[in-house]
């Protein structure tokens, strides 16, 4: 019963984490735009995974844990090219690259840090739903409301620039709380 509550208090953890962690990206990303605002969701959700596995126990060595941030922050600028060079398709292509920097965090965390099982397609499908979530607000608040959820948060008038900041807190909080359950479940 003890670690029952243990795993349920680590586990509302992860989520306030991966949550604080996507809203401040969100935020910093809009308030230094051409200031370096780029890099901070990469640096912040991989920062938030190093605290997963320790609050998960998950052994790791210094040097594989910082070839392990290294490539993860190349890959979420890499991810973040791709989905502004396909412009207006970005509600269809984001979906593919959302997805696929979840099963990329997944197959770097299976590489650097400890040795685990996931399925590529949920992986597809979770990160690819928090682009769908994005895209389904996106559209209805701009249809009903004539602003999306950012643009009346940030009071801002230049929409493009905000285009899609919702993705990094539904994000982090999807792919950053499977990660900490596929930790989890490999500790037992």
């Amino acid at each position: 019963m003890m670690r029952d509550k243990s795993y349920s208090s680590k586990l509302f953890i992860s989520i306030a984490l991966f949550l604080v962690s996507g809203i401040l990206s969100t935020w910093l990303y809009h308030n230094l735009q051409g200031k370096g605002g780029i890099y901070y969701p990469g640096l912040i959700y991989t920062t938030t995974t190093v605290v997963i596995f320790l609050l998960t126990k998950t052994p790791f060595e210094i040097k594989n844990l910082t070839i392990y941030y290294f490539f993860m922050i190349v890959t979420y600028l890499v991810i973040w090219l791709l989905t502004m060079l396909s412009s207006w398709f970005a509600a269809i292509f984001g979906i593919l690259t959302a997805g696929g920097g979840a099963i990329i965090t997944f197959m770097l965390t299976d590489r650097f840090i400890k040795k685990i099982k996931y399925n590529r397609v949920h992986l597809l499908i979770i990160g690819g739903l928090a682009f769908v979530i994005t895209d389904i607000l996106y559209f209805i608040f701009s249809n009903t409301f004539g602003k999306t959820p950012v643009e009346h948060v940030f009071k801002v008038d230049n929409p493009p620039a905000t285009l899609f900041l919702e993705v990094f807190v539904f994000w982090h909080v999807l792919v950053g709380t499977k990660l900490f359950l596929t930790l989890s479940k490999s500790r037992k």
